[in-house]
């Protein structure tokens, strides 16, 4: 069986946009402002951005608050163009994606399905506005299954063809650390759970 190196697939797709005369669009899922910071400075280089931030999963609702707006200030530092989806039918939607699920651990069954949920509203969106590619700031995360995120954008991309997903996990080539130093250089908000109640334990 074939594994699929995504770095370069990455290095491909980076050259062929070099070697172009337009710059891509590009949406990027965001779930927050540290696991953000690197992803933006890295891609900002390639791709004129759309930064999406929906994430139906965060609870309490003072911590979602807390991470929207830390988020929003931060993406003020980007001339980019940023879109907030949120909507309490959402969060209904997302709860009912999970249910049965609820007690399943961290990196389990559960956060495949949150992950599938949130992607497929950032390709959604990514349609209506005519972006060619779509990725996620969520692989930056060690605690985030980069392969299984892959996995779900390559489902994706296909169901929402010819957007393309772009492969990049944000963990190799320093980004864990590059988020790190940027993320206490700036003094951003860094939460100590992944965001949903049942990551709370």
């Amino acid at each position: 069986m074939n594994v699929m190196n995504y770095q370069k697939v990455l290095d491909c797709e980076i050259q062929k946009i070099l070697s172009g005369d337009k710059t891509p669009r590009l949406l990027l899922h965001s779930c927050c402002a540290p696991c953000s910071s690197y992803c933006l400075e890295y891609l900002s280089q390639y791709f004129d951005i759309t930064v999406y931030f929906y994430n139906p999963n965060i609870y309490p609702i003072k911590e979602y608050e807390r991470r929207r707006d830390e988020f929003i200030n931060y993406a003020k530092s980007f001339n980019i163009a940023v879109h907030i989806e949120e909507n309490q039918k959402y969060i209904e939607k997302w709860y009912s994606d999970i249910k049965g699920f609820e007690k399943e651990l961290e990196k389990g069954a559960r956060c495949n399905i949150c992950f599938k949920h949130r992607i497929n509203k950032a390709f959604e969106y990514a349609k209506n506005i005519n972006a060619q590619y779509v990725t996620t700031v969520m692989t930056v995360s060690p605690h985030k299954n980069s392969k299984v995120i892959e996995e779900i954008g390559n489902s994706l991309a296909e169901k929402y063809s010819p957007i393309k997903y772009l492969h990049v996990d944000f963990k190799k080539k320093d980004g864990l650390k590059k988020t790190n130093i940027i993320a206490n250089e700036v003094g951003l908000y860094r939460q100590n759970y992944c965001g949903c109640e049942f990551s709370m334990r």
